[in-house]
């Protein structure tokens, strides 16, 4: 009986761009993951403004497209090129290994965290307060696409020349 051989994570094929259909997909899915966070907590007020998904909102934005672009994009194979998300050529405002890596780590760790904890805490008090069916459904929508968010990451890791020398990849060979 034979057994079939199977490369090392390390030999398998890695993308050096990605296609425009996987960067439009991947943004859209987290505008929408994003955009449903922000509005299931949408309630909660403070002079009727909606400061917590504006303070969300401005989080995000102010993380993704700049502080991670600066302190990992600038230092990654895909710096100028087109990665899953498209987001390297957002990198070409800041100069090549102008960031700190470690320091990008860190703070996407903690950016990652807080982009999906917040909502869930927001949206469970929104949902404690109104015990709306509206909120009820937004926090199940989140919920369910918080473990599709990480697979899309792990399935796209496995492609990423990166993958051995990322310390957020979920695909790194021999694991």
């Amino acid at each position: 009986m034979r057994t079939k051989y199977k490369k090392p994570r390390s030999f398998q094929k890695s993308m050096e761009e990605y296609p425009l259909g996987c960067v439009i997909g991947q943004n859209l899915f987290l505008v929408a993951y994003f955009g449903i966070g922000s509005l299931g907590m949408l309630p909660l007020r403070f002079a009727g403004i909606p400061i917590i998904s504006l303070t969300y909102a401005f989080f995000l934005a102010l993380m993704l497209i700049f502080v991670l672009r600066k302190h990992l994009c600038t230092n990654c194979y895909y710096y100028g090129k087109i990665c899953h998300v498209g987001w390297s050529k957002l990198a070409l405002m800041f100069k090549k290994n102008s960031g700190d890596r470690e320091l990008g780590f860190k703070l996407a760790n903690i950016t990652w965290f807080l982009a999906t904890i917040f909502p869930i805490a927001g949206i469970l008090t929104v949902l404690f307060i109104s015990r709306s069916i509206e909120t009820l459904v937004l926090f199940l929508i989140f919920i369910m696409l918080t473990p599709i968010n990480f697979w899309i990451h792990k399935r796209v890791c496995k492609t990423c020349k990166e993958r051995d020398k990322c310390k957020l990849s979920m695909a790194k060979s021999g694991s």
